[in-house]
Formats: structure tokens, C-alpha cells, sequence
């Protein structure tokens, strides 16, 4: 094993810097931040209440009733929502006296709270969840929903910097057990419908933000002209065709249409806009749904044709072996049967085009010398082996040229060797999985095992913990908050030098973290100086001892250190100490 290196570096760039930048750091604390939980934003149509809805020929048969309770539905919304008759809310198999069944859409909005900040008009950053359009449970997991692990540690880190965060759930409900190629047209179908509600959605939850910022009390303090989407696994597919599917047109290509029709029906589901359709409740409000960037930890592009000049800025984080959404081209798979759904294209390949476009421009060439980018970076114009049966090609080669904003997630175990992991951002406790399957059979009378539904997820996702989790989260902002900052022009935008920020936390800020290089280890405050520095392993062996330092910055060279969790003890100046672990790759 070879020794650290340690280098000193000056503070003359770093006193230039004000102590705290807001956006591009985190100014408020945990304290200071406010979450407002399960706020109603929608009240739409379910089709897991009723899941004959999910066929159009059994909509088409009942137009004359489901036109009729549309009518009331809509008339109850936009009057009075409590008058809305019970029966409306429950599964059609417990009362069928109508047939739309309808739902409340929730969101929970984090933001600075009014007594740490005195802003009123911050920009938004939407998170969309992941979850296989199913719930959880039912989806084979314990996330999918705007309480997933990283969802709620990513709005807090958004609302610490001092944007507001809001985090939707969706609707749910397709069918993915329709077997083989009999069941392909209604695997596609019901799949791409479910992406285009889950659209809806967020549209509409973006424009009722906007529509209250400009007409009403603006309740959240927004800049309505000043917002960006992060959609996770799912929610990356819902993000990408969000900020690129704006034609009605799009959603007649080939691959979708069978038997001479779109398995997308406007006039059923509605048009791209939310507006229309037999079992669409959405009425305009007159408010643009457009948001300003888009970005996605994992998730796929439906198609590349729907891309074009004007749409994006993209910053993607996706895994060559992400074994659920291909990194370049490839096929979507239903991870319960093997069967196939759709051709899609990861950014591999929607990359190059949008950047062929100008969509990333701002980025090109900036950030010189900023670990995360020289990793996102370092990974243009290599292949990657062994890639998942999802992609057409392997190796997947990785351009040089036009690869602006992917940022190449490679997750490697204890020794070294590269793991089938496609969201390392991910985590989940065994005990409230145990919990949550036991609530969900008792509710539906399933027989979901909490045993299998753990074992299945750790096949990829194997080291899957809250530290792992925090670690990537720590890259994800590392990378993108720049990036986001600079695209909605907010704070310091101008004069962004990611090499000086003092990314993520408030006392010792290390970065990249995960690394497979080097580490830089900084004080958040410059004139905050580390006295000593000790680096061990998790079986407390120590690696480096370093004493009398008496600066606030320090590199760490880390070539030769094996692959693994390594805990980072900092005694400052004043005799306080601060824990942190780092993970070497």
C-alpha cells in the first residue's frame, strides 16, 4: 500500500470568496429549513382504483357515463372539492357505482423557513421519484414515492443552499405481467401511459405553483421564472420526455402504434399539455409548465427524434451497468418476467445529439480543474465491458467529443471489481421494509415477502447504505449544482469557479467523494485551520497520521489505496474534532 501524499494549499484564491454562497452551498441547517408534508396540488383519475380504465376499448364502451361523472368531477374541483361523493375514492371492486375513481395528488415542498430567510422570490427545483409506475411493495421495492431515501436527503440539500424543493408523487398503474409477444402491445401501452400521467402530474403541479406565485399569495416565496426537474430511476424517463415530448405528433412513431393507432389517445388520457381526454380531470390554468434544465440519475430518453434544438440544458448521471435503463440504446425489460417493452435511448446516445444542438454550450469547456468534472470528464472516449444485455452494443464505447453533462457512474466493490449497480443513491432499511410489506398485505391481502423483495434489490444494489447513499448524493451535487446555478442565473452564477466552492457539508468538505484518485479535503470557513488529519480503515487500522498542519486546505493522493470505506478524523485548530467517511473506488 502506498503512502498519502499530502500537499498544502494557499488560501489566496479562497479569500475571495465570501464565507457562504447561497445556491452553491449549503447557508441554512437542518434547523433552519422548513418541510410542509403532503400538500394537495391534484385530483385526477386512478387507474389502480379501477383498472379496466387502464383499456381503451372499455373506455370507449362506457364514453356516456364516464363523460357524465367527468362533468361533476371537474365541476366539484373547481367549486368545492369535499363535496366529491365517497364512492369516487373507492376501488371499483368495493363500489362500483361509478366508474371514474379518483385520487388525491400530493407534494411535499422543502424550503428555507421565513425566520432564517428573508428571500421571497428563490427558484424551485423539482424532484421526480422512481418506483416502476407500481407502488412500492408492489413494484417490487421499498421506494417509489416522494419519501424515498433520496428524494428527502436531495430537497434537504436544495432547500439548505436555499432553493425551494418540491417533490410530487405521481400516479401509478400499468401492466407489466402481460406475457410474452401476445402481452408486448399491452406492456408498451399501459407503460407509456403511465409516463404520460406521471407528465401531467408534475405539469400540473408546476403550473399550480405558478399560477399561485403570480396570481395568488405565492405561498412558497418562487421565482416562477426560475425552474429545474432531477428525475430519479422512473422519474429520469418521466424528466427527459417532460423537457422534450411537446408534440402530440411524437407519440405516433412507429414503435407506439399498433393496429393503426397510437397507444397513446389523446382523447382519452388527454393531449401533451395535461388538457382533455374522457379520464383526464386537468383543466389549464393558463400557466406555462416549461422548466429550465433538465436532470436525471438514471431513467432514459423514449425517444431520440423527440429531442431538438431549445430543448435541454441535460446533466445526466447514469451506470453502463444499470441493469433496468440502458446506458447507450437499448431495450426496456420487465425486470418480473424477462419480457421486453420498448426501444429507448440512454445518454450515450442523447448526449451527443443535444450537445450537437447547443443544448449544453454553457458547460463546454468550463470548470477547469473541478474534481467532479475532471471525473465526468476523464470517462469521454473509453469503453465499457460486460455492459448489461439491455444495451444493443458492448463493449459501449463512450464518445470523446460532445459529451458535455453525462457524468459516468462506475460503482466498484472492496476489491476493486467493477459491481452490476445502477443506483448507488439508493438505500433502504431492512426493518421498515419489513414493516411496510406486512402494511401492504395486510391492506390488500398480498403475499409480498420482505425477505425476497430485500435480496432481489441487493442483486443490484449489493453495499446499498445510508453512507454510500450520502456519498454519491455529495457527487450528484458536486457536479450538477454549477450547473443549475449557472442555467437559472441565481447567486453568484457568473463567476462560478467550482474549483473553490466549499461543496456539501458545513465543518470539513471532501470532494469528490467517491473517489478513485485524489481527495481534497477543505474547511467550509478559510479562516478555519485543521491542526491534525487521520486517516484509517473501517477496522480502525490507522492509514495516515498527520500532525501540526495548521491550514484549511489539503490534498490527498490516493493512488494505491485499496478499494474500500475509509474514515477521515480532523482535529482543528481549537482542539475540536469532526468524523467523516470517504469511499475510494
Amino acid at each position: 500500500m502506498k503512502h498519502l501524499i499530502l500537499t498544502a494549499v494557499g488560501l489566496l484564491s479562497l479569500l475571495s470568496l465570501s464565507a457562504q454562497d447561497r445556491y452553491l452551498e449549503e447557508v441554512f441547517t437542518d434547523a433552519e429549513i422548513t418541510v410542509m408534508e403532503d400538500v394537495v396540488y391534484g385530483i385526477n383519475v386512478n387507474p389502480l382504483l379501477n383498472t379496466s380504465l387502464l383499456d381503451p376499448a372499455y373506455v370507449q364502451a362506457n364514453a356516456a357515463q364516464i363523460t357524465v361523472e367527468k362533468d361533476s368531477l371537474q365541476n366539484w374541483i373547481a367549486t368545492d372539492p369535499t363535496q366529491i361523493p365517497l364512492g369516487f375514492f373507492f376501488p371499483y371492486a368495493l363500489d362500483s357505482s361509478t366508474i371514474l375513481k379518483v385520487t388525491q395528488l400530493e407534494m411535499d415542498v422543502y424550503m428555507p423557513s421565513s425566520s432564517a430567510d428573508s428571500e421571497t422570490e428563490r427558484p424551485v427545483m423539482v424532484f421526480v421519484h422512481t418506483g416502476n409506475f407500481l407502488p412500492p411493495v408492489v413494484n417490487g421495492s421499498y421506494g417509489g414515492s416522494k419519501n424515498d431515501s433520496v428524494a428527502v436527503n436531495i430537497c434537504k440539500q436544495w432547500a439548505k443552499r436555499g432553493f425551494v424543493a418540491v417533490a410530487p408523487n405521481y400516479r401509478h398503474g400499468w401492466n407489466p405481467l402481460a406475457a410474452g409477444e401476445p402481452g408486448l402491445v399491452t406492456r408498451r401501452a399501459t407503460l407509456l401511459n403511465a409516463v404520460y400521467r406521471a407528465i401531467h402530474d408534475v405539469q400540473f403541479a408546476i403550473k399550480g405553483m405558478r399560477l399561485d406565485a403570480t396570481m395568488g399569495s405565492n405561498t412558497y416565496g418562487i421565482d416562477p421564472d426560475k425552474i429545474g426537474m432531477l428525475g430519479s430511476g422512473s422519474g429520469g424517463y418521466v424528466a427527459l420526455a417532460y423537457n422534450t415530448l411537446d408534440k402530440q405528433e411524437e407519440t405516433a412513431l412507429d414503435k407506439f402504434v399498433f393496429g393503426g393507432n397510437s397507444v397513446i389517445q389523446p382523447g382519452i388520457v388527454g393531449d401533451i399539455n395535461g388538457d382533455g381526454g374522457l379520464v383526464n380531470l386537468y383543466v389549464d390554468n393558463g400557466m406555462s409548465s416549461e422548466v429550465d434544465i433538465c436532470v436525471n440519475l438514471g431513467g432514459c430518453l423514449g425517444d431520440i427524434t423527440w429531442l431538438e434544438a431549445g430543448d435541454g440544458p441535460f446533466v445526466t448521471f447514469h451506470s453502463p451497468y444499470d441493469n433496468f435503463a440502458p446506458f447507450d440504446t437499448g431495450t426496456v425489460i420487465v425486470p418480473t418476467t424477462g419480457d421486453d417493452v420498448v426501444d429507448v435511448n440512454g445518454p450515450n446516445t442523447f448526449i451527443p445529439k443535444a450537445n450537437g444542438l447547443g443544448a449544453n454550450d454553457a458547460y463546454a469547456g468550463e470548470y477547469p480543474g473541478d474534481a467532479f468534472t475532471e471525473r465526468a470528464r476523464s470517462f469521454y472516449g473509453r469503453d465499457m465491458d460486460d455492459s448489461p444485455i439491455i444495451n444493443i452494443d458492448d463493449p459501449i464505447e463512450i464518445p470523446t467529443d460532445d459529451m458535455e453533462g453525462l457524468f459516468t457512474v462506475v460503482v466498484r466493490d472492496d476489491n476493486g471489481d467493477i459491481e452490476q449497480n445502477g443506483t448507488p443513491w439508493d438505500w433502504w432499511s431492512k426493518s421498515d421494509l419489513d414493516a411496510l410489506v406486512a402494511a401492504t398485505n395486510l391492506a390488500t391481502g398480498g403475499s409480498y415477502d420482505a425477505d425476497e423483495i430485500n435480496t432481489n434489490n441487493l442483486l443490484t444494489n449489493p453495499n446499498q447504505s445510508r453512507e454510500q447513499g450520502l456519498t454519491y448524493i455529495d457527487t450528484i451535487m458536486g457536479y450538477s449544482i454549477p450547473r443549475i446555478v449557472k442555467t437559472l442565473q441565481v447567486g453568484n452564477w457568473e463567476s462560478v469557479d467550482v474549483a473553490e466552492l466549499y461543496i456539501g457539508r458545513k465543518d470539513v468538505v471532501l470532494f469528490p467523494n467517491p473517489t478513485n484518485g485524489s481527495l481534497t479535503v477543505r474547511t467550509n470557513n478559510p479562516s478555519t485551520t485543521m491542526q491534525a488529519l487521520m486517516v484509517s480503515d473501517q477496522l480502525g487500522r490507522t492509514i495516515f497520521h498527520e500532525k501540526a498542519l495548521l491550514t484549511n486546505t489539503m490534498q490527498l493522493n490516493l493512488e494505491g489505496l485499496e478499494a474500500g470505506v475509509y474514515i477521515l478524523n480532523t482535529t482543528f485548530e481549537d482542539g475540536s474534532t469532526k468524523t467523516h467517511q470517504f469511499l475510494v473506488q
